[in-house]
């Protein structure tokens, strides 16, 4: 009758790397979603180094560890059965705090692709309402352009492999009706973002992409690569892998396969509105424009400014600047954020755990549906909304984790699934 939490955090490659979890004092992971542009993660780790062990050049042992060839690896293990893979990236800044009588070490690390886009933008890739997409894809080294880079190369770190590698997970169909993307892997590897961000249609639709895990993929006899992998919702923005799931929240005593909640923040999503779009598309060169009318004389506008677009004709840009205001014109009062303290956890029913660990996996916890039931002030019955997981904020120190989520309402940012009692509603959810 209790869910407990186990973190474990590794520091390393893929065939060599050290167990650090011993000498952490807290830890925190932030991983939002850019809607319509690469989601940026990032870890912060605070490290005991009251013995010098990680002083750069003390003759400790890490002394002379090469830090920011290393990847990160956090795991959070549920009732020491069902683990998650929480975070994967790659160090990006050590800082050492030593007065003579005690030491800590703050280690952040990215995830892999603001690594490798962060010559282009730094470590914030989600404030900005305005995109030059190829931009973005030749900076990683677009296989489209190849802007001077020879074929063939990559910019991602190997770590201990002989090379490193893009891989994504395809999910959905594209934005062209005939052009059906079947669920699976990727059968090739790919040395850029060029693949998602051309083929995949990122940069040209309603969609969502986030990196996952890093691995380590024998792609012959003689040859290892470092996996970078990410996941990928097409245009529908609805999961349609094997991992699709609805998460269950309830502010009362949750039953087995359920999870609680500690605190509900809920408020209108005005900020969210996007009731006018200009879409410019890099191959016809021209500007399309959309607008949600009834929104625009009631709410203000509100804009989005797409540049370079690669829909490949004007029709398909149009049908893409009027399917964002069409989805996002609306004003929703619904939960906005909740956060569970494992403290709650520890009295929640143990046939939750796989639950749990899948919402703390970065493959399976993000862009999944999830209602929240709750009884507000004055009500006589619970309120349930439909919402989206649109990101999460974990903090963690030995005993004690806190767990933020993100939300978007599913009425716009998922589509009409058959058989759903959350997607499946006539009249309500859309059909694409």
């Amino acid at each position: 009758m209790s869910l407990d939490l186990a973190w474990n955090v590794t520091i390393g490659g893929l065939d060599t790397n050290t167990d650090f979890t011993n000498r952490v004092t807290g830890l925190s992971i932030n991983q939002q979603l850019g809607f319509m542009q690469p989601a940026g993660h990032k870890v912060v780790i605070t490290l005991n180094n009251f013995d010098g062990a990680l002083t750069p050049g003390a003759g400790g042992t890490y002394s002379t560890f090469a830090w920011f060839e290393q990847a990160v690896f956090i795991t959070c293990t549920v009732n020491s059965t069902d683990t998650a893979e929480v975070f994967h990236g790659i160090v990006d800044d050590f800082d050492i705090q030593d007065d003579g009588v005690s030491s800590t070490v703050t280690l952040t690390a990215l995830d892999w692709l603001s690594i490798g886009a962060r010559g282009l933008y730094p470590n914030d890739i989600l404030s900005s309402t305005s995109y030059v997409w190829t931009n973005w894809a030749n900076r990683i080294i677009d296989a489209f352009t190849l802007k001077g880079v020879p074929p063939g190369e990559t910019n991602l770190p190997k770590l201990d492999q002989d090379i490193g590698v893009y891989r994504g997970y395809q999910g959905d169909v594209s934005y062209y009706a005939a052009s059906t993307i079947n669920t699976g892997f990727k059968a090739l590897a790919g040395d850029s973002l060029g693949d998602v961000m051309i083929s995949r249609h990122q940069a040209a639709v309603p969609s969502v992409i986030w990196p996952t895990t890093i691995d380590k993929w024998s792609i012959l006899p003689t040859l290892d690569a470092a996996r970078y992998d990410a996941a990928i919702v097409g245009d529908t923005l609805t999961r349609s892998d094997a991992n699709a799931t609805t998460f269950v929240f309830t502010e009362g005593t949750p039953a087995a396969g359920e999870l609680p909640v500690n605190t509900i923040d809920r408020g209108y999503d005005v900020d969210r509105i996007i009731n006018q779009a200009t879409v410019t598309s890099a191959f016809t060169t021209n500007t399309v424009e959309a607008n949600a009318s009834t929104s625009t004389s009631t709410t203000g506008i509100k804009s989005l400014f797409a540049g370079e677009s690669t829909m490949l004709s004007d029709t398909d840009t149009q049908r893409m600047a009027d399917n964002i205001v069409q989805r996002f014109s609306n004003v929703h009062f619904q939960a906005r954020r909740i956060s569970v303290e494992s403290s709650t956890l520890a009295a929640v029913n143990s046939g939750s755990k796989e639950e749990l660990a899948q919402l703390l996996d970065v493959r399976y916890g993000l862009w999944q549906t999830a209602t929240i039931e709750y009884t507000p002030t004055g009500a006589a019955t619970p309120t349930i909304d439909n919402c989206v997981i649109a990101g999460r904020q974990i903090k963690a120190t030995p005993g004690r984790t806190t767990i933020a989520l993100e939300l978007l309402p599913a009425v716009d940012y998922q589509s009409f699934t058959l058989d759903s009692d959350v997607l499946g509603v006539l009249d309500q959810n859309r059909l694409g």
